[in-house]
């Protein structure tokens, strides 16, 4: 009975934040929450528990590296997605001339992977370049390059799509 205490209150702290990290790396909703699942999953398959120091950040980087894998596996099929357009994109701006949240997460999915995860890393987890750099393997200069591109990408996204303030 133990177990399944430990496993709810594990689920319920952590699914929300798991879930929202793999989001905004994947930009899709339904392979995020699949990823948090096994995220989840592979924390309860382990035997020693009780060796991890601070589950949260063990958590995070499990789902991190699992969002990443997730991406390089989708890159190889990026071929045949090309030219694919999502509807739900498609958004009028704010009538204020703001743009929400929501309409900047819009944004964010429709760069390409790389500079959508490396963003997202920053901006959103708060891992620095060199952490960044560590988890995907590159050097910190390119992480530094894509995040500078991808973050002129992104606000040139929000103006094309008619966000930006008139």
């Amino acid at each position: 009975m133990k177990d399944t205490i430990d496993i709810e209150q594990v689920y319920d702290s952590h699914c929300r934040r798991l879930y929202n990290i793999s989001l905004r790396i994947t930009g899709s909703s339904s392979d995020a929450e699949e990823i948090m699942h096994d995220t989840l999953l592979q924390y309860w398959k382990l035997r020693h528990k009780e060796q991890i120091r601070d589950l949260s950040r063990w958590l995070t980087s499990v789902c991190i590296r699992k969002s990443i894998d997730w991406l390089r596996e989708k890159s190889r099929w990026n071929e045949l997605l090309e030219g694919y357009e999502d509807p739900a994109l498609e958004e009028s701006p704010s009538d204020e001339g703001r743009y929400n949240a929501g309409q900047i997460m819009k944004a964010l999915a429709s760069l390409p992977d790389h500079y959508r995860a490396i963003l997202s890393l920053h901006l959103f987890e708060g891992f620095d370049y060199q952490e960044i750099a560590q988890i995907t393997g590159s050097k910190e200069n390119t992480i530094r390059s894509l995040y500078m591109r991808g973050r002129k990408l992104l606000a040139e996204a929000v103006k094309k799509a008619g966000y930006e303030r008139n």
